[in-house]
């Protein structure tokens, strides 16, 4: 016989986190399966880790930099130790999981299952078959469920990218050298952090990029983000598409690349794609009980993040909704509000904060100004720069 429960979710991210808590606070009982990691992309291939290397990354460039801003003021900055730095980082994901996500767990007392989650049953009869760790096998019925399954990084398919072998954003911060020279392919937030992280590590960097830096916001932020990026001396090629990846004879890496209409070629010693994520639902079975999902494989929700399935709903970068650990903490929220409260809640991000871990950072909320005037709203646009205001300097 299936056990069962009130809800039952797949994944341990921040949209599954805020789910199981909201509904155990209902008074539902809760079963969380996992496979991989506890605790998702936040703590432990993303913010925490990627921030904490920002910060270090960051403390150095400072120790760099300060002797030439500061009069009296005489500083060096050591090659970095990267095995060191990588081990403070992973005694923090591994604090921080503890504290933020099996401890948490335990108190408010939901089940979790390690194991390999997917779909059975039917459209009106969902289950769920779990085969753990241990190879143990067991069939989940719940009343409602929750796919909170995240996403993970993707690469495009360029000629000769496999073979030729590439880093993630996961997997650069593995490191244990800083590489002499790295090209980061993209343009958006991972690789515009990665990019200035490994720059003020040591590295030599250039940055691929197919339109312009943080495209997604205005185009003033770009434009300043350009001069800083230029500044650390990060090399920065727009209107650049990348069309073929090899490795040469003595092991960098070579990429073609058409730049404006033309070919050129990139060398470096490490590649690190950041084109962008996809939501992880491979291995669910989604078919199987009427769940649709997009192109992306995406699980596609309506407002109220109910998938095509009324017993089914989606949380985080799962839905491919804006990819941050808040959004997928308020999705889980009001999945189970809508769920088990009736409440009927829709997402709205007409007020989004996000913010991009540069430095200096891009902190932005709401709509662009282009936004905005597509709308058919008028506005009254200001823009000033930093250095009309006396504390910046």
């Amino acid at each position: 016989m299936p056990t069962k429960y009130d809800l039952a979710i797949i994944g341990s991210g921040g949209g599954a986190f805020a789910a199981a808590i909201r509904a155990t606070t209902l008074g539902k009982s809760v079963v969380m399966i996992e496979r991989g990691t506890f605790g998702g992309t936040c703590v432990n291939t993303g913010c925490v880790p990627s921030k904490a290397l920002i910060a270090a990354a960051d403390a150095r460039h400072v120790a760099a930099d300060a002797s030439g801003r500061f009069p009296g003021i005489a500083t060096t900055a050591a090659p970095v130790d990267m095995p060191a730095l990588i081990g403070g980082k992973q005694d923090l994901v591994e604090g921080l999981r503890g504290e933020k996500y099996v401890d948490v767990a335990e108190f408010y007392g939901w089940q979790v299952r390690q194991g390999e989650a997917s779909f059975a049953g039917t459209p009106d009869t969902p289950l769920l078959a779990v085969t753990g760790n241990d190879g143990i096998a067991e069939t989940i019925e719940a009343d409602q469920y929750l796919v909170a399954t995240g996403s993970r990084p993707w690469a495009p398919p360029i000629d000769g990218l496999e073979e030729a072998g590439y880093l993630t954003s996961t997997t650069a911060m593995e490191l244990t050298d800083v590489p002499e020279s790295l090209l980061v392919l993209g343009g958006g937030y991972v690789a515009l952090e990665q990019a200035q992280l490994f720059a003020r590590l040591g590295s030599n960097v250039t940055l691929l990029v197919r339109s312009r830096l943080a495209s997604k916001e205005e185009p003033e932020v770009s434009k300043a983000l350009a001069e800083v990026f230029a500044d650390e001396g990060i090399r920065v090629v727009r209107r650049a598409v990348p069309t073929r990846v090899a490795r040469s004879a003595d092991g960098q890496v070579v990429v073609t690349a058409d730049v404006s209409g033309g070919a050129q070629e990139f060398r470096a010693d490490q590649v690190l794609v950041a084109l962008g994520r996809r939501p992880v639902t491979d291995s669910l079975n989604l078919g199987a009980v009427g769940v649709k999902t997009g192109d992306a494989g995406q699980v596609l929700v309506s407002d109220q993040l109910q998938s095509s399935n009324p017993r089914i709903w989606a949380a985080g970068d799962v839905t491919g909704h804006p990819e941050f650990v808040y959004v997928a903490a308020h999705h889980g929220t009001l999945v189970a509000e809508n769920a088990f409260a009736d409440a009927e809640k829709s997402v709205d991000y007409a007020r989004l904060p996000r913010v991009t871990f540069t430095g200096p950072a891009i902190g932005a909320v709401g709509m662009t100004e282009k936004q905005v005037l597509d709308a058919g709203i008028r506005c009254d646009c200001r823009v000033l720069p930093l250095e009309y205001v006396p504390r910046a300097w």
